[in-house]
C-alpha cells in the first residue's frame, strides 16, 4: 500500500488546476479560479483575467497546502516507511490549510467583510444575498485525494497495511462475483424476453394463417 499512497498525493497536487470555485449572481458567474488561481492570485472576474499584480491577493494558506502535499509527495519518493508518519503528517496539514485557506471565499466571510467595509445598505445586502459560491470539482477532488493519502499512511504506520490490503481484495472479489451473476441473470431474462417475443410472432402468425380468407 506504501507506493500506492503515491496516486491520490499526486491527484491532491494536479486538482489544484482543476477549477476550485465559482461565485454567482442570479445564476450569472462573476468570479471562477482553479486552485492554483486562488493561491497565487490568478482568478477570471467577468470573463476578465486577473492576477496578483491586478490587486488579487495570494492566499498564503493554500501556497502553504501546496508545499505541503509536494513535501509529501518529495517523501514518498525518497524516503521508505518509516515516514509514513511524515506523509500522514502533511495530508492532514495541507487539508487543515485548505480549509482555512478557503474559509475567506465562503458567503458567510463575503457577508462578513462587506459589514466590515461599510456596505450595509439595503440595495447591498439584497444584492450580497443573491450571491452563490460554489466550490467544484477540483476543490473536492483534493480534499477526497488528501483524505485517502491519510487513512492510506495511517494503515501503513499502525502495521494494519496487510489487514487492510486483505479486505480490500475480498470486497473486490465479492463485488466480482456479484456483478458476474448480476450479468448472467441479466442475459438469462434478456433470452427470456427475447424467446417470449419470438413465441408472440409465432402466434400471431398462425392466428393469421388460420383466418379464412375474405371473399
Amino acid at each position: 500500500m506504501w507506493k500506492w499512497i503515491r496516486i491520490p498525493k499526486g491527484v491532491a497536487l494536479l486538482a489544484f488546476l482543476l477549477p476550485w470555485m465559482t461565485v454567482s449572481c442570479s445564476d450569472q458567474k462573476l468570479v471562477e479560479a482553479s486552485g492554483f488561481g486562488l493561491a497565487f492570485g490568478r482568478v477570471t472576474a467577468m470573463g476578465q483575467a486577473s492576477q496578483a499584480s491586478d490587486g488579487a491577493s495570494l492566499n498564503f494558506w493554500l501556497i502553504l497546502a501546496l508545499l505541503a502535499i509536494a513535501g509529501g509527495l518529495f517523501l514518498l519518493f525518497t524516503k521508505g516507511r518509516e515516514a509514513a508518519k511524515l506523509v500522514l503528517g502533511t495530508s492532514v496539514a495541507a487539508l487543515a490549510l485548505i480549509f482555512i485557506g478557503t474559509w475567506r471565499y465562503s458567503k458567510d466571510a463575503i457577508l462578513a467583510e462587506a459589514e466590515k467595509s461599510g456596505s450595509n445598505g439595503n440595495m447591498d445586502q439584497a444584492a450580497l444575498a443573491m450571491i452563490q459560491v460554489n466550490w467544484e470539482i477540483g476543490y473536492w477532488l483534493a480534499l477526497l485525494s488528501l483524505i485517502a493519502a491519510a487513512v492510506m499512511a495511517w494503515l501503513v504506520m499502525s502495521g494494519k497495511e496487510a489487514e487492510a490490503e486483505a479486505k480490500m481484495r475480498s470486497l473486490a472479489a465479492d463485488a466480482t462475483v456479484a456483478a458476474k451473476g448480476a450479468a448472467a441473470k441479466a442475459s438469462e431474462a434478456a433470452k427470456d424476453a427475447a424467446a417470449r417475443a419470438n413465441d408472440a410472432i409465432d402466434a400471431a402468425k398462425d392466428k393469421k394463417d388460420d383466418e379464412p380468407p375474405k371473399s
